[in-house]
């Protein structure tokens, strides 16, 4: 079901004028290039399985993992897209739907204006979806808002079970209430279907943030395999050069590995108390796993996780410069 909900997640975005309750968001995501940020619970992670989505849920293991917040920038067709107006975008979304789903049931959908602190009006629209697929019953709530005078549309959409959609709406409403669209990008940086770069023409491929906890009592036990470990598979398109960055709590060793098709390592950064950003090495177009791990046995530590590529080579300055402080921290 999980799969499902995130693969829906990567084509749809929902929302219901629902009353928010107080709910505590101590985490803060913000992305200049992708043109907002917004506040999450200090428990939630949150995956990017594109460079323009950016999905939240709540912990493994929990009910509300099955619960998402997904963001989605769409090119409108000004910059090449396929969509000339949020509300072509919504009535896409809808042709999905009652295509892909069975017992589709929309409502609440109607017109919606978002006034920003600069006086601009950004005008959308938004419906909610009941829907079963694979035997499973979901409810969606959906928003769609124009960006950058329309060269991009937001999509917002909280997915939940049906049966769940009422117990973690409220975190999702405070969510909404929180998010916040940022300045266009400096000049120079570019946006579109392609990728979301930074001025030096590096792409974060694809990010996460998460938890490694201790599972080892002793050195002896660490070293012959007990570990907790997370492991992503992404996608590259083209040649180009690749690294990795990992940001943890002080004093913990968190690092990562990648390894192609076959097996064989092929990048990563060391996990130590130095830089946050691993090498820089070359790569050919294909499938690779990341996998991110504790380097000793003592470490428990949040953290996140960024892939990084660009088609020509770049330097660690350019990493910096592009990404910020190599040597940051979580608190």
């Amino acid at each position: 079901m999980r799969t499902f909900v995130l693969l829906v997640l990567c084509v749809l975005a929902v929302c219901a004028p629902v009353l928010a309750q107080t709910v505590e968001l101590g985490n803060v995501f913000r992305d200049a290039q992708l043109g907002y940020s917004l506040r999450y619970p200090t428990d939630w992670i949150y995956q990017k399985p594109s460079p323009y989505t950016v999905v939240f849920s709540g912990p493994q293991g929990t009910a509300a993992y099955y619960s998402t917040v997904a963001l989605q920038d769409i090119a409108s067709t000004r910059i090449g897209g396929t969509f000339d107006s949020a509300q072509a975008v919504v009535n896409d979304l809808k042709c999905q739907l009652a295509t892909g789903s069975d017992d589709v049931h929309l409502y609440n959908s109607w017109p919606l204006t978002w006034v920003l602190a600069s006086g601009e009006k950004l005008v959308g629209s938004e419906f909610t979806v009941e829907f079963t697929r694979q035997n499973e019953r979901f409810k969606m709530w959906q928003v769609v808002l124009p960006l950058r005078g329309g060269d991009v549309f937001c999509s917002w959409s909280y997915t939940s079970p049906s049966d769940q959609f009422d117990t973690f709406f409220g975190i999702a409403r405070a969510m909404f209430d929180s998010w916040a669209f940022l300045e266009q990008p400096p000049t120079g940086g570019t946006t579109g279907p392609s990728g979301s770069f930074s001025l030096s023409g590096i792409t974060t491929l694809f990010q996460a943030r998460d938890h490694i906890y201790r599972v080892a009592s002793s050195e002896a036990e660490f070293s012959l395999g007990k570990q907790d470990k997370r492991t992503y598979t992404i996608t590259v398109s083209s040649s180009g050069y690749l690294s990795c960055a990992v940001v943890s709590v002080q004093g913990q060793w968190i690092g990562c590995s990648v390894y192609d098709s076959a097996g064989n390592k092929v990048g990563g950064r060391a996990g130590n108390q130095g830089s946050i950003y691993g090498g820089i090495y070359p790569i050919a177009p294909g499938a690779y796993t990341v996998v991110v791990g504790p380097m000793k046995a003592t470490d428990d530590s949040q953290f996140e996780l960024s892939v990084y590529f660009a088609i020509t080579a770049f330097t660690l300055d350019d990493l910096i410069a592009a990404f910020g402080d190599q040597y940051r921290r979580l608190e």
